[in-house]
C-alpha cells in the first residue's frame, strides 16, 4: 500500500508497512489481511502523512480506516457472481434483535472460487492462480442506552491459492546453469 507515492518496498516479511491499515480500528500488520475480500463495508478513510499521534508506529506515510457496518435490528442480503475459468463468488448477511432495542447481531459470509489459468506442468502439475477464498464475520452490539454501543466482533478468513508463475519462451546461455543448480528448464516446444 502506498499514499502519495510514499509506501514500504519490497517482498521482506520482516518489513514492516509504512501505511498502517486498521479495519474497525484493530491494526493489520498485512495488507493481505486486511483488504483481501471484504465484507460489510460501512466507510474507507485515507488518512495521509504521518499519524503516529493516533494510530501508533507504522504509520508515517499514512493511514487506511476501514469501518464495518454495525448491528441492526433487521434486515439481510444476498448476491452472487459468476467468473470466467469456473469461477463464482456468493455473499450473504443478516441483522437481526436478539433482545429488542438492546441486543442485535450481525452475520456475514463471503466464498470466492475460480480455477487456475496458468498450468504447471513440469514442477507439480497444479493450476496457478486460482482463487479459493472464505470469508465470516460474526458481530454482536449491545446498546445499554442511546449514548452507548458496545461492539464484539469475531472475524475468520481462509485463503488456500496458488500463486505465481514465471513463464519464459526461449532457453537462454544460463540454461544449464540453472539445470546444474537443480533448476528446471522448460524444454523447447
Amino acid at each position: 500500500m502506498r499514499i502519495r507515492g510514499i509506501g514500504t518496498s519490497g517482498n521482506n516479511p520482516g518489513l514492516e508497512p509504512s501505511v498502517g491499515i486498521f479495519v474497525d480500528n484493530v491494526y493489520r500488520s498485512r495488507s493481505g489481511l486486511a483488504v483481501g475480500d471484504l465484507l460489510d463495508i460501512a466507510s474507507v478513510e485515507i488518512l495521509r502523512g504521518p499519524q503516529g499521534t493516533l494510530f501508533g508506529r507504522n504509520t508515517s506515510a499514512g493511514t487506511i480506516s476501514i469501518n464495518t457496518l454495525k448491528p441492526e435490528f433487521g434486515g439481510g442480503y444476498g448476491e452472487g457472481t459468476v467468473q470466467n475459468y469456473n469461477g463464482y463468488q456468493v455473499a450473504a448477511g443478516v441483522t437481526g434483535p436478539v433482545v429488542n432495542d438492546t441486543l442485535a447481531f450481525r452475520l456475514a459470509t463471503s466464498f470466492n472460487e475460480r480455477d487456475g489459468y496458468v498450468s504447471d506442468r513440469l514442477v507439480s502439475s497444479r493450476e496457478l492462480y486460482d482463487r479459493n477464498r472464505a470469508n465470516v464475520r460474526g458481530q454482536l452490539l449491545w446498546r445499554p442506552d442511546e449514548d452507548v454501543d458496545v461492539r464484539l466482533i469475531v472475524d475468520y478468513k481462509h485463503k488456500d491459492e496458488h500463486c505465481c508463475a514465471a513463464d519464459y519462451t526461449i532457453a537462454g546461455p544460463t540454461a544449464a546453469a540453472i539445470e546444474s543448480l537443480g533448476g528446471i528448464v522448460k524444454p523447447p516446444p
